[in-house]
């Protein structure tokens, strides 16, 4: 009787998980180029541009995601000689706590569907 049923729990951790991927989605149709924009001299993203920039939708979200991840740990990329830092802290900061909050969003939401799947299991 005070057992919560499994499906209630998946869709507790899908649903959020379907509207990160729509804001992700829409907020690499409308704002990509612009994030690009502020990044112009490090090697990552315009690689990453190059790469993708045939891919439509899918290829700005993965450009998007790679900027998030980038901001969220830049001395990685620093090492590496992949992107200028200075552009990094220019970034402007509202812009970069919306990339690095969605990233820790599908983080989490990742994270709790992996565990909620070994207790299942």
């Amino acid at each position: 009787m005070n057992e919560i049923h499994p499906g209630l729990i998946v869709l507790l951790i899908i649903a959020p998980m379907l509207l990160a991927m729509v804001a992700q989605c829409y907020i690499a149709h409308k704002y990509t180029e612009r994030f690009e924009s502020f990044l112009k001299h490090c090697v990552f993203v315009t690689s990453n541009k190059e790469t993708f920039k045939q891919a439509g939708l899918l290829g700005k979200v993965m450009r998007t995601g790679l900027i998030s991840m980038m901001l969220a740990v830049p001395r990685v990329f620093v090492r590496r000689r992949l992107i200028d830092l200075d552009e990094v802290e220019r970034f402007p900061p509202y812009l970069r706590r919306l990339l690095v909050s969605l990233l820790g969003i599908h983080i989490v939401l990742l994270t709790a569907l992996a565990i909620f799947n070994q207790v299942q299991s």
